[in-house]
């Protein structure tokens, strides 16, 4: 590897990361037993089933760049690489692995249930309180007797934001040095981890033959537009939100008027981006605009 300094376009690029590891199946395998903590020998078969081909044109404001994956014909696994906390991660990990879990054909017996396993890898605290850990995995317990309801379904969540702080056991997993290689910003981090790990250096060889492709990097700077009009969007609702809340309230003599208004604006705002209605943000401020937006989407205006 002849690079040095900054990389452009990292593992932490959404569409690059699902790019990356379906062009290169053999790093995916290694990245998937990491997660599922089973030897790769495990790993018999792998087919990816939403597959998308390198620089195709995508509409990154609508698509989910996760990566479906069917191992062993018999274990549906979905990647989703998260960097913006859009909020709701939670709801939206458990609407993702039920939605996986609905493939029976009709009057197929229900012992033919795929095991489903999601799994986030995110760049935020999915927790607001309390402990963060490194690594989760989220089961269907019997909290009386102490057991496991059903293994046929696991929602698993990687804190890469957590790597520092994991425990020592951790760091020596491969697990720990794939979250490294994924928040790598240099070069020379990504040459260190691929000396310790064949698989990664495969990894990063891909990525660095499929960046050279315009096409790719066109579409890398379009999933990086899309998180920044994201923020932007976010931002803005912020500030027009206390405006509303501030007119509101000192109109109505309620205190909390500012903030109210401010967290419906929020709400309205995310379920306006996750529909495509991002062109109507910017005009919230216009009564007209706020009220059919909120109508729309249920919110008391």
């Amino acid at each position: 590897m002849e690079k040095h300094g900054k990389i452009r376009y990292r593992f932490m690029n959404a569409y690059l990361f699902a790019t990356v590891f379906q062009k290169n199946q053999e790093a995916l395998k290694d990245l998937i037993a990491a997660l599922l903590r089973i030897e790769l020998k495990e790993i018999v078969s792998l087919e990816i089933l939403n597959p998308i081909l390198p620089g195709q044109d995508i509409d990154h404001k609508s698509c989910i760049m996760d990566i479906l994956v069917l191992l062993n014909g018999n274990i549906r696994v979905n990647l989703e690489m998260q960097v913006l906390d859009e909020g709701n991660w939670n709801e939206r990990g458990v609407y993702y692995l039920a939605e996986n879990l609905l493939d029976l054909k009709k009057g197929e017996d229900y012992k033919n249930l795929k095991t489903t396993v999601q799994i986030g890898i995110l760049d935020f605290d999915l927790w607001k309180f309390g402990k963060n850990p490194f690594y989760q995995v989220y089961e269907l317990w019997d909290t009386e007797h102490d057991r496991v309801f059903t293994n046929k379904m696991k929602l698993c969540v990687l804190s890469l934001r957590q790597a520092e702080k994991a425990e020592e056991r951790e760091r020596q997993s491969g697990l720990y040095d794939w979250a490294k290689t994924l928040t790598a910003e240099t070069w020379e981090e990504l040459q260190e981890l691929s000396e310790k790990n064949e698989k990664i250096k495969e990894a990063v060889e891909t990525m660095i033959t499929l960046t050279e492709d315009e096409r790719v990097r066109i579409e890398c700077m379009r999933q990086e537009k899309a998180e920044r009009d994201w923020i932007n969007a976010m931002n803005y609702a912020t500030e027009q939100g206390e405006e509303r809340g501030e007119a509101r309230g000192m109109k109505m003599g309620i205190q909390k008027g500012m903030k109210q208004e401010r967290e419906n604006t929020l709400k309205l705002v995310a379920k306006m981006s996750q529909n495509g209605d991002t062109e109507y943000i910017a005009r919230l401020m216009e009564p007209e605009v706020f009220e059919q937006m909120a109508a729309k989407y249920g919110m008391k205006a």
